[in-house]
């Protein structure tokens, strides 16, 4: 672990050490998992390079709990960012579960904040951000996912979005 973990910290200089063990950690297990599942499954096989990366890397999502991101792809795979991306989309248009994941990524440091109703949307969920630029990722992967949303406030310290009933917030926002 200590050869990946050393790697990932040329690589993803800025992310906290504690961090890239965890991912290094969660690399090694998802390998494991996914070379027992592509022996042993019965499921399809995949057929190219692409939907194999992104097999290998939902198993170490789910073990970390959430997406990997753009960065963390293109450094475990040594691939481009643009690369990464697609491997990105592809897991998350094959697997199920990774979306809400992704939902999870979006809206780590948020926490609900009410009910209330704007626009379109009656009766949403109220969420609080801590900075705009967090509010911003929230909004891109609400509108990637067809998640109906309006902004309330954007100021100072308090970043408000009201989000559509349909959004999954057990299990994307814990209380």
């Amino acid at each position: 672990m200590q050869d990946v973990a050393a790697v990932l910290a040329r690589r993803l200089p800025a992310t906290k050490p504690t961090e890239r063990d965890s991912l290094a950690k969660a690399y090694l297990a998802g390998v494991q998992a996914h070379a027992e599942a592509r022996t042993t499954g019965t499921g399809p096989v995949p057929t190219n390079l692409g939907t194999e990366r992104a097999e290998l890397l939902a198993y170490v999502s789910r073990s970390m709990g959430r997406l990997l991101t753009e960065d963390e792809i293109a450094a475990l795979l040594r691939i481009t960012t643009t690369a990464a991306r697609a491997v990105s989309r592809n897991m998350l248009a094959v697997y199920d579960d990774l979306p809400v994941l992704a939902l999870k990524a979006a809206f780590t440091s948020a926490r609900r904040d009410g009910r209330g109703s704007a626009g379109d949307i009656k009766d949403g969920y109220r969420v609080r951000f801590s900075t705009p630029e967090k509010m911003e990722i929230a909004k891109a992967e609400l509108e990637r996912q067809g998640f109906l949303w309006e902004p309330l406030e954007s100021s100072g310290s308090r970043h408000v979005l009201l989000i559509d009933k349909t959004f999954p917030i057990d299990e994307t926002i814990p209380t």
